[in-house]
C-alpha cells in the first residue's frame, strides 16, 4: 500500500497560502470564487500532486480560522 505524506507548513510561501485563506474569508460572496480560482491555480502549478493539495489545505485552514473571525466580529456588533 503507497502513502503519501501531506507536510503542511513546510515552507514560507505556506504562511503565505494561510494569510491568502485568512484574507479571503472577509470577501464573503466573493470567497467561493476566489477559492476556486485558487485551486486551479495550484492544480496548474508544477508540482507534485501532494504538494498541490497541502497547499489547499493550508488555504483552507486559513478561510476557516477567517471565517471564525468573521463570525466572532459579527457576533461582537450585534451584543
Amino acid at each position: 500500500m503507497l502513502v503519501a505524506r501531506l507536510y503542511l507548513f513546510d515552507d514560507k510561501r505556506s504562511l503565505g497560502h494561510a494569510l491568502l485563506g485568512f484574507l479571503t474569508a472577509f470577501t464573503l460572496t466573493w470567497g467561493i470564487v476566489i477559492l476556486l480560482l485558487y485551486t486551479l491555480y495550484e492544480i496548474r502549478e508544477e508540482e507534485s500532486p501532494v504538494a498541490t493539495v497541502g497547499d489547499v489545505v493550508e488555504f483552507l485552514i486559513g478561510y476557516i480560522y477567517g471565517l471564525a473571525m468573521v463570525v466572532w466580529l459579527a457576533l461582537g456588533f450585534y451584543t
